[in-house]
């Protein structure tokens, strides 16, 4: 008795498995006829609550039927005519997410431990077969960029959390199962430039919402941008960041890695001020000592140690740091700028050594000295005006006082060349 019954259970299992199969094939059939919102819904009823074999199959087909609707609505786009973007979006995710699961089932090993995908490019003529170049990977290639329609599309809804949501799919799609690491190395590269602005258009969503976690998220690639700005502004999403967390010691790390990968002193001054005010010089000196080791050709590392040594007076040393700065990139400005303030600070130094009597036989010499390192250090400032003109923190105050002096010394030695004509 037992035994007829198992046997006639594993009958009805077969006969349920058998209508299964006929309704993938049905679905495939209303594909081929265009009919594609039917197979859509013929082929849920099956993943619902599958009872087949072929259910790699079936996930392929099902991926089938909402890559035809995507394709609908991306062609009305196309041709600038109202589209359904909730369709649109809902298509793309299920595309995904089908292709995905018929890939993973497909690449399941047998009874035997093998392999056998039917269903990555279609290339065997079998009653599975789906043309050449048309299997899995090549669909999930195929609609790689447009998780960026879907988030542009939630943009326009006012839906920033959607926004978000969709960007980063698109930032993670290359890394889908479907596709080897060769693969999706391959895709980065091929696609650096839109990967990076779609990773700075996320992050700026995230950030401006004060989603912090999800800054951190993708804030990455956009750190690794070759575009200078866009990898500033990056690393200082990535930081602020992590300090509205609380996190002080990846705060710290991601300033340190701008301070390496950026050209924006911001960084540095922001990592210095945090060790000054707890009174860790040492600890300043020591990062700027590592950073040299590491990156002995890097002009911010020895800029950082001539802003340590000047924090110190120890102006000599500090001039020597920031030349070698300058030796890197002449055209340095904050380090152009530090070396006229050491400069001014010698003017400093002479103007308090100099007599006040011009009568004293040092005096036309002592001014007349006065005037030539004043003279030279207001090049400095002035290089530094060329540069950066809209940078006048820098220059501005510094010129004036400089040539305010020199008009003082001019009359110092008008007077001095009066007084010898008598």
């Amino acid at each position: 008795m037992k035994k007829t019954l198992f046997t006639l259970a594993a009958i009805a299992a077969a006969i349920v498995s058998y209508a299964q199969d006929g309704q993938i094939y049905k679905a495939q059939e209303q594909l081929n006829e265009g009919k594609f919102m039917e197979a859509r819904e013929t082929i849920k009823a099956v993943l619902e609550n599958p009872k087949t074999k072929k259910l790699a199959y079936a996930y392929n087909v099902a991926g089938q039927a909402e890559l035809r609707l995507l394709s609908i609505e991306a062609d009305k786009y196309n041709a600038r005519e109202p589209i359904d973007t909730a369709l649109f979006i809902s298509s793309m995710d299920n595309a995904v997410k089908f292709f995905t699961k018929s890939y993973e089932l497909d690449h399941a090993p047998d009874a035997k431990g093998k392999v056998k995908p039917r269903f990555d490019y279609g290339t065997k003529k079998n009653e599975y077969d789906i043309g050449e170049h048309n299997g899995n990977v090549e669909w999930m290639k195929k609609i790689l960029n447009n998780y960026i329609l879907c988030a542009q599309f939630s943009l326009q809804n006012g839906d920033n959390e959607g926004a978000y949501k969709y960007y980063y799919k698109h930032l993670d799609l290359p890394k889908n199962p479907c596709f080897t690491k060769a693969e999706s190395d391959s895709i980065f590269a091929a696609g650096k430039d839109i990967y990076e602005k779609v990773g700075y258009y996320a992050t700026q969503i995230a950030y401006k919402e004060k989603w912090y976690d999800k800054v951190l998220q993708s804030v990455d690639v956009v750190c690794q941008s070759d575009d200078r700005i866009t990898r500033e502004d990056g690393y200082w999403m990535k930081a602020s960041s992590f300090q509205h967390k609380g996190d002080t010691a990846q705060w710290l790390n991601t300033l340190k890695d701008a301070m390496e990968n950026t050209t924006n002193v911001s960084y540095p001054q922001i990592l210095l001020k945090y060790y000054y005010d707890r009174h860790q010089q040492d600890e300043a000196m020591k990062i700027a000592d590592e950073f040299i080791a590491k990156a002995p050709q890097n002009k911010m590392a020895h800029y950082i140690k001539g802003v340590v040594l000047m924090d110190q007076t120890k102006d000599k040393e500090a001039l020597a740091s920031f030349n070698k700065a300058l030796e890197i990139d002449p055209e340095f400005v904050d380090a152009i700028a530090n070396v006229g303030v050491l400069n001014f600070n010698e003017v400093r130094d002479l103007n308090q050594k100099a007599t006040t009597n011009n009568r004293d036989p040092q005096y036309k010499a002592q001014q007349q000295q006065l005037k030539e390192k004043l003279t030279s250090t207001r090049a400095y400032f002035a290089k530094v005006q060329e540069l950066a003109p809209d940078r006048s923190d820098l220059w501005q105050n510094k010129l004036d006082n400089i040539d305010e002096l020199i008009s003082v010394v001019d009359r110092n030695l008008s007077e001095v060349a009066k007084r010898d004509k008598k």
